[in-house]
């Protein structure tokens, strides 16, 4: 009877009349998928990855997340005392671009925005100095501090690098793992004084391989990340950079004006790009320890102009609080305003950062974003919120090529969701900004040609 059953349901699944071991069947293939190499459990790598790696993370988030705490406790209070007497936000800058020369002088390292120069060097074998970090962390906190627009990723990703090589050197890792170290470390850092872990650490990975996402060094990058941003909240507390009052709001029909925000913001961070990288290239004719003096001296009456215009000091202290970015997510300026925002925001960090003085680029391109969606939301009011978001999303993917850490960072930044309109704009800006990026300017993997398309067509019709 059972050898009858067993042809039966031989005959009924697979079709053929012979008999069939069935358990003896389950027991070969169960044997066969341990046996396999792809099934194996690799107690060797997570003994490896919870005894070496996993403290290396513990410890550089720690390492980041203090230093992160005394540069963010140093801007503020150097900040508040700028704030104190509007005109020390006019001369602070050309005192800090003075120091900023000498420093250049010693290590002309240290100038500019940073994640260009950082992103290069991982792909190096070499060590960033002590002394280079030293001047680094010192001129940061002093650019930081007001009268400069200036972003804290380019500082904190640069500082993070160094750290995280010495420190990986320290716990015994080979050389082969530099690379890894370095971006751990920037990521962490960058996590903690932007408060953005995930969002950093994306960011990071995203731009260390423009294009072909790397996700080697994802975990214990996270790990770091958490921990520096968990030490930093500790000392300098969680609360967000961009804080809302209101929840942000959208509706359905908002999608098309939102993709024709994406390509507006696309056309603008190109034409700041092709500023900056000008006036970059054209400074170098002028001795390095000149470059921050005399381009701060042409900055100061856009520094002028900007706060005279808009009435807003919060711009001239941005880095310190990033108070524009939630004022602008909430208020609605008038679009002559919010223009004026996005002029002399290109023409002073082009003067400035391009010129030597430190300092990241994503504050400046969040301004412009986040300028660009209040010129919406002048149309849209109850829409304001999202709009501004979704515009700053759609800048940082345009100019850094960086599209699902823009959507995860200003979402960690603003402690709010507005994921699928941000995606529409952040989509867009990035599908039509291929070509050029205002950090490395990398050719994207998609390029074709005429003639390749016109083959394609041909195919197609045939």
């Amino acid at each position: 009877m059972k050898e009858k059953l067993e042809n039966f349901f031989a005959r009924l699944i697979l079709g053929k009349n012979e008999h069939l071991d069935v358990i003896d069947y389950i027991k070969k293939t169960f044997r066969y998928i341990i046996h396999s190499q792809v099934m194996k459990v690799d107690l060797l790598s997570i003994f490896f990855f919870i005894g070496k790696w996993l403290p290396f993370a513990v410890a550089i988030g720690i390492t980041t997340g203090v230093i992160a705490s005394l540069m963010d406790l140093l801007i503020v209070h150097i900040n508040k005392h700028l704030n104190s007497n509007i005109i020390y936000l006019f001369i602070y800058p050309l005192l800090i671009s003075v120091i900023t020369g000498f420093a250049l002088k010693q290590d002309a390292k240290i100038g500019g925005p940073g994640i260009g120069f950082a992103v290069l060097h991982l792909k190096t074998p070499f060590f960033l100095k002590a002394k280079t970090l030293l001047f680094k962390l010192i001129i940061s906190i002093f650019v930081l501090s007001g009268g400069f627009i200036a972003g804290r990723e380019g500082p904190s990703f640069f500082l993070g690098v160094g750290l995280g090589e010495w420190l990986g050197k320290a716990y015994g890792f080979s050389r082969k793992f530099k690379n890894m170290l370095g971006l751990i470390g920037g990521g962490a850092f960058t996590g903690a004084l932007l408060k953005a872990p995930l969002g950093s650490s994306i960011f990071a990975m995203e731009l260390e391989n423009t294009y072909d996402f790397d996700y080697r060094p994802f975990v214990p990058m996270i790990v770091a990340s958490i921990t520096s941003y968990l030490t930093f909240s500790f000392f300098r507390g969680n609360h967000a950079f961009i804080n809302l009052v209101k929840k942000p709001v959208w509706y359905l029909n908002d999608i098309p004006y939102i993709i024709l925000m994406g390509i507006v913001i696309s056309v603008i961070i190109y034409i700041y790009t092709i500023t900056f990288h000008f006036l970059q290239k054209s400074s170098r004719i002028i001795p390095v320890n000149r470059r921050p003096v005399i381009g701060t001296i042409i900055s100061i009456p856009f520094l002028i102009g900007i706060y005279y215009t808009t009435h807003n000091i919060d711009i001239l202290s941005a880095p310190a609080n990033m108070e524009i970015l939630s004022n602008l997510a909430q208020h609605q300026f008038s679009i002559e305003m919010d223009i004026a925002f996005i002029l002399y925001t290109i023409v002073i960090t082009s003067f400035t950062l391009a010129f030597g003085i430190p300092g990241g680029l994503v504050l400046p391109v969040l301004i412009i974003g986040a300028a660009v969606g209040n010129i919406f939301g002048n149309y849209f009011p109850d829409e304001i919120a999202m709009f501004t978001l979704a515009g700053m999303g759609a800048a940082l993917s345009a100019a850094a090529k960086t599209p699902l850490a823009a959507i995860v960072m200003i979402t960690e930044m603003s402690h709010d969701d507005v994921v699928i309109p941000m995606t529409a704009a952040v989509i867009t800006s990035y599908l039509t900004s291929f070509g050029y990026s205002l950090y490395l300017g990398l050719e994207n993997p998609f390029r074709g040609d005429l003639k390749s398309l016109h083959s394609h067509m041909k195919n197609k019709n045939d």
